[in-house]
């Protein structure tokens, strides 16, 4: 099988189908799962999994749910490595040159982009979703390792002192951002990563307001 150059077309292929990973939606097959009853109710105002797994009083389904949109993020990105690009050349017998793709970071860093587009604004659920943070967090693991576990201890403490899931979730966002800022070279990818980075803000504007007029809810488990 040749498409003229498989490695003409495979940018478009891999966006599309890091989308369509990123639009599964983890949070309501993990509701169904723990036979949450009022998941109607709770998905259309928020994916966010400590919410979730507040109101159904079944921290399990949370937990769940982030570990499987942090995957997300993590399974995007494989589909940019060389192997990735190799097996699939080898597989469609196409002879095209993958070095430039190989190289890419501008194409990696989009790849993480489509991913947290599709869960954002998945189509299975009416082009809503979640908020983007634990699959952020699975493409900042395979971008930056050492960012994303900053990243996660920024949360953390956080958390921590505050019980706030979205202020923790802003300052691991931050966090994350200016330690790859910090630990790597500056280049075009930047670009899509400040997309992300306001993309994510974005989703949490409610939460920001919240935030400032102090009504902003603690976490408190239900087990």
């Amino acid at each position: 099988m040749n498409f003229g150059s498989l490695a003409n077309v495979w940018p478009g292929f891999l966006f599309g189908v890091s989308f369509f990973i990123g639009s599964i939606p983890f949070g309501l097959l993990a509701a169904r799962i723990f036979k949450i009853r009022d998941f109607p109710r709770i998905i259309p105002k928020s994916m966010a999994r400590p919410h979730l797994a507040e109101t159904a009083g079944l921290w399990p389904a949370g937990v769940l749910s982030v570990v499987l949109d942090i995957v997300k993020g993590v399974l995007a990105l494989l589909l940019v490595t060389p192997v990735s690009y190799r097996f699939l050349s080898m597989l469609l017998k196409d002879s095209g040159d993958f070095g430039a793709l190989e190289e890419s970071l501008v194409l990696t860093w989009a790849a993480g982009l489509f991913v947290i587009l599709g869960h954002c604004f998945s189509p299975w659920l009416r082009f809503r979703g979640g908020k983007g943070v634990a699959t952020a967090f699975g493409v900042a693991l395979v971008l930056s390792p050492v960012s994303a576990l900053l990243g996660a201890l920024g949360f953390g403490l956080a958390f921590f002192y505050s019980q706030v899931t979205s202020l923790a979730s802003i300052v691991g966002l931050v966090c994350t951002s200016v330690a790859y800022l910090v630990l790597n070279p500056p280049g075009l990818q930047l670009c899509v990563g400040v997309c992300i980075f306001f993309l994510i803000l974005l989703r949490h504007e409610a939460n920001i307001d919240a935030l400032l007029e102090e009504r902003e809810p603690k976490f408190v488990p239900k087990i």
